[in-house]
């Protein structure tokens, strides 16, 4: 279970944002590249669940909200970078 969702992503920095972002072929689709945001979302998880897992049991059964803006927070860096 990923603490945030590509809906999320889209909600906060916009479509448009993410297609020039993740558009990363040789052709341009005009879409967004799922598997550049699944692998962000893999990553900010693990990041996510090494601060967290030395305290709590995981995997969580819900999403606290500040653990969703954390998420969301952390995708930007490598998503953004790359």
């Amino acid at each position: 279970m990923s603490y945030t969702s590509l809906a999320k992503l889209t909600a906060k920095f916009g479509e448009h944002m993410l297609i020039s972002l993740t558009d990363r072929g040789d052709v341009a689709t005009d879409a967004i590249d799922t598997d550049v945001i699944d692998q962000a979302l893999a990553d900010a998880d693990a990041m996510i669940d090494g601060y967290v897992g030395v305290r709590y049991a995981l995997p969580m059964e819900t999403t606290p909200p500040l653990i969703g803006s954390l998420a969301l927070s952390a995708l930007s860096a490598p998503v953004f970078a790359d």
